[in-house]
C-alpha cells in the first residue's frame, strides 16, 4: 500500500504453488477456485485503501511521520507476517513515474512477471 504524496493506493499479489501472480490470475495457479470477479477485486482494493487511510490517521494522531509505503507479506501456512515500512519517496519524486509502476517493480522483485 502507498500513502505517498497525499494519494492512497492498495493492490495485492499472491504467491501460490510457486507462482507470483496478480489478483486476476489466482485461479490459473491455484487448485482451489476463488471469486475474482471485478466487483470482488474492487472491494478488496477499497478495503485496503480504507486501512491505509486509518493507518495515516493513527500516525498523525500520535504525531509520527506517516510512512509512504507499507509492503505487507503474510503466509497463511506458517502464520508469518512481515510489514516492511518505508518513509522514502518511491514515485512522486521521479517525473513521469506512477504509483502503479512502483507497485509493478515490487511485483517483479518478488518474482512476478508483468503481462
Amino acid at each position: 500500500g502507498s500513502m505517498e504524496a497525499g494519494d492512497f493506493y492498495y493492490k495485492s499479489f499472491y504467491k501460490i504453488n510457486g507462482h507470483v501472480v496478480k489478483m486476476h490470475y489466482i485461479n490459473t495457479v491455484s487448485k482451489m477456485q476463488y471469486d475474482i470477479s471485478r466487483d470482488r477485486m474492487i472491494a478488496l482494493m477499497r478495503l485496503g485503501v480504507e486501512c491505509l487511510e486509518a493507518t495515516e490517521k493513527l500516525f498523525k494522531e500520535d504525531n509520527r511521520e506517516v510512512p509512504t509505503v507499507m509492503k505487507i507479506n503474510y503466509s497463511p501456512k506458517t502464520g508469518k507476517f512481515d510489514n516492511d515500512i518505508s518513509y522514502q519517496l518511491h514515485y512522486s519524486n521521479v517525473e513521469g513515474k506512477t504509483v502503479a509502476q512502483a507497485y509493478d517493480e515490487w511485483f517483479v522483485e518478488m518474482g512476478g512477471k508483468l503481462d
